[in-house]
């Protein structure tokens, strides 16, 4: 009966600590026309601004691991924001604005976010999304799969290295250093195959529930072997 106390505990601790939305994330996703330049996944490179891009920021919950290999765009009809995000997973969209020729992309409403915006080939428009991943330890290891380009910020400060603008897909380890808010930044562009997949860890906090869970069951069996 104590076990089950203590469980319960552990339970609403883990609960009001927020556990349950470790796979919550707030998404801002930015297209524009790239005007044959490349967009690197930067926190400082402003490439979007000056092509004069449309956002759409949401909330999405769902593993972060998507790819999209469909034929690239050439014209407009978006094909990748269809694959990347599922419209039964976002919540809290707001968004506006429509991106004439060559782009199409349209994010008036979820709707035709989900719809119209993609990556062109020829560098002719694309996407730079960012993603909080929240606050997480020092120590965690993030493993990162993409194609076409990523990074890992804290605060101003870009974390490891990863590959610019690779080819294909590549698979690379970010080691956090400090805690902190960690965002993740990554650029599709020019046409597909467009691939993002990121490992997050469970918080530390799961740890140390699961060390303090273990701790008790062995204090209790303790205790039954000295009345025993």
């Amino acid at each position: 009966m104590a076990y089950s106390k203590y469980l319960l505990i552990a339970t609403a601790i883990a609960a009001v600590i927020g556990i349950g939305n470790a796979n919550a994330y707030m998404v801002t996703d930015s297209t524009a026309n790239q005007g044959g330049q490349s967009f690197l996944a930067d926190a400082t490179h402003d490439g979007f601004n000056s092509a004069g891009a449309i956002t759409a920021t949401f909330s999405y919950s769902g593993p972060l691991s998507f790819s999209n290999t469909a034929a690239q765009n050439s014209s407009n009809a978006g094909d990748l924001n269809s694959n990347f995000f599922n419209g039964g997973s976002i919540s809290g969209y707001s968004g506006s604005g429509s991106l004439g020729t060559p782009a199409g992309a349209d994010f008036s409403t979820l709707t035709t976010f989900l719809a119209s915006s993609g990556s062109a080939s020829g560098f002719q428009y694309g996407s730079f999304i960012t993603i909080d991943l929240g606050t997480l330890a020092a120590g965690t290891i993030l493993t990162i799969t993409h194609d076409d380009g990523a990074s890992v910020y804290q605060g101003s400060t870009r974390i490891g290295t990863t590959t610019a603008d690779p080819t294909s897909a590549v698979t690379e380890t970010v080691e956090l250093t400090s805690a902190g808010d960690t965002t993740l930044y990554y650029a599709r562009e020019n046409g597909t195959p467009s691939v993002l997949d990121v490992n997050v860890p469970e918080p530390a906090s799961l740890a140390i529930i699961a060390a303090g869970l273990a701790g008790l069951g062995a204090v209790r069996r303790r205790r039954a072997a000295l009345a025993g």
